[in-house]
């Protein structure tokens, strides 16, 4: 049967996995693994110097000894095997001194004393069958003394070697494995440790990969590099080439390693890398260099957006942004620019006050005048998309209608043609643009917007008759669509309200019909959902053209 260990007497195994108290998987000397009942079982931390069957009062047993009198034939395997009390116990090889010196006495007394050939054995060196078998055997040897985790970590590794980042590497092995386990039911305990092992992520606990370390290596050389300020203004010294590669190797570190691994490294520095770079991004002058630097905090957000993002918000990376979006003319920046700026201020996190001063009236007029006209660089027009990303970002940060900067500026223009068209695109499917990392607690940028601006006449004359048209479809298949209980079924029904109350819908009546009959369904749901009920109630009372005739 799958699993079974068939074990001796006074045999010497190690503990690997103890399921409960009853079964506790094990491997053997000859590297064979199974499962075994623990009551034949004894623990004992050195049992070189124990007499068998002897009980040892170690907490931390390495090796277990079987104390049966009689041998085990064969061992069932229980119906079920719980992973989830997966330990990994290391091997400990006793009496390494006595092994070591019985060895020397066995060589010494087996061989003649001679410098000649020995009888019996062939002169010159072993065949080659004779020493790939002995090289296996050493390989054998070294791999028995190897953890699970160790050996799944280095199978993920050996992928990556092959240009494969982490996380992709990672799903390859276990699928791999999962398939091995499949196909060879005998192997199916010791792949399935394996598979175990990496869930655990080993790295995380606080053990040095590679990885860590040369992270720590490419932050110093970095830092040792652009700490000289007079150099780079003496221009001494061409060194764009050395940072520019320590900047890539940063990047594809933290893209392709082990994320867990990678935010540990900034988290135990206290993100003082993260800083250093802010700065250096102040101080240096080189487009191409300052794109790089953009690019590594980039892949550190990614990485882990809370706390990074609300620690780069914290910073002078956000002004200084605005101040060179203004003024950058080469697409390639300003795009990367614009995606760490959205990126810093995607989460609701506490912006310093200094901040609200310097994201002004100028720069937000900067960016509406951008997605209306495209800069003559941008043949593609990829600037107007980014630039709305910015606002949105921006724009969560006002919690205040009445100290709404974004809204105060656009009650002062003529029309945003264009920006409201590009709301509408979002809002119609669905998209939340500055949600850059796919995060959960990331608010919906751009309901946030649409509702700020139809709060006020000032701000929703720039939506153009066709434009409410549309959005009251979109609204109401998203009512109708989502159903009883649903929260964000009251937020679509407080923007109705909005858009009726704020636009010039009495004019038209658009879907006039559709919206009274949605409204009355609504009211006689018979869940507990009240407060929607009430909503709905409110907007079909308040408008005379949407109660029943």
């Amino acid at each position: 049967m799958s699993g079974q260990l068939k074990v001796v007497e006074g045999e010497n195994l190690t503990v690997v996995v103890k399921q409960d108290s009853q079964w506790w998987t094990v491997r053997a000397e000859s590297g064979k693994w199974g499962m075994v009942p623990a009551k034949y079982l004894k623990l004992a931390s050195n049992i070189g110097n124990k007499t068998r069957g002897q009980s040892s009062s170690s907490d931390n047993p390495s090796e277990a000894s079987l104390t049966a009198r009689q041998p085990v034939a064969s061992l069932n395997k229980p119906s079920s095997l719980p992973l989830n009390k997966v330990q990994s116990v290391p091997v400990s090889i006793h009496n390494h001194k006595k092994l070591e010196e019985r060895a020397s006495s066995i060589s010494s007394h087996s061989r003649p004393s001679t410098s000649g050939p020995s009888p019996g054995l062939p002169d010159g060196p072993l065949p080659r069958s004779a020493t790939l078998q002995r090289i296996g055997s050493e390989q054998q040897k070294r791999n028995d003394e190897r953890s699970p985790g160790e050996i799944s970590t280095s199978l993920v590794e050996s992928v990556r070697n092959c240009g494969v980042r982490y996380e992709t590497s990672k799903d390859i092995v276990v699928t791999l494995l999962d398939k091995l386990g499949s196909e060879f039911p005998e192997w199916e305990i010791q792949l399935s440790l394996l598979v175990k092992s990496l869930d655990i992520e080993n790295d995380e606990s606080g053990n040095v990969s590679a990885d860590a370390i040369r992270l720590e290596q490419l932050f110093d050389q970095l830092n040792t590099l652009t700490a000289d300020e007079q150099q780079r203004g003496w221009s001494c010294k061409d060194d764009t080439q050395e940072i520019d590669e320590l900047l890539d190797n940063i990047s594809n570190l933290l893209r392709n390693a082990n994320p867990k691994v990678m935010i540990r490294v900034l988290a135990e520095a206290k993100y003082e890398p993260l800083y250093t770079l802010v700065q250096y991004y102040q101080l240096e002058k080189r487009g191409s260099l300052k794109e790089k630097v953009l690019i590594v905090l980039f892949d550190s957000m990614k990485l882990s957006c809370d706390p990074v993002c609300s620690i780069l918000l914290t910073s002078r990376l956000p002004v200084q942004l605005a101040t060179d979006i203004q003024t950058c003319t080469v697409l390639s920046q300003l795009l990367q620019q614009c995606k760490v700026f959205t990126g810093c201020l995607c989460l609701l996190s506490d912006m310093p006050r200094n901040h609200y001063e310097q994201l002004d009236a100028t720069f937000i007029n900067f960016l509406l005048d951008g997605i209306e006209n495209p800069p003559s660089f941008d043949p593609e027009q990829v600037t107007p998309q980014n630039f709305l990303e910015c606002l949105l970002a921006l724009n969560l940060h006002y919690p205040d209608l009445e100290q709404n900067k974004l809204c105060d500026v656009l009650k002062s223009r003529s029309h945003a043609t264009v920006m409201t068209e590009m709301l509408l695109v979002a809002f119609n499917r669905g998209d939340n643009p500055t949600d850059l990392f796919y995060t959960p607690s990331c608010p919906s940028s751009v309901i946030k917007l649409l509702k700020d601006m139809l709060s006020t006449p000032d701000t929703a004359r720039l939506f153009f008759t066709n434009d409410v048209k549309v959005l009251l479809e979109v609204l109401q298949r998203n009512i109708v669509d989502r159903g009883e209980g649903d929260k964000e079924r009251a937020i679509y029904l407080d923007l109705l309200n909005k858009v009726v109350e704020h636009t010039e819908y009495e004019e038209h009546q658009h879907m006039k019909e559709e919206l009274r009959e949605m409204l009355v369904a609504i009211e006689e749901e018979e869940g507990e959902d009240k407060s929607t009920q009430d909503l709905a109630k409110e907007i079909r009372m308040k408008y005379i053209f949407f109660n029943p005739k």
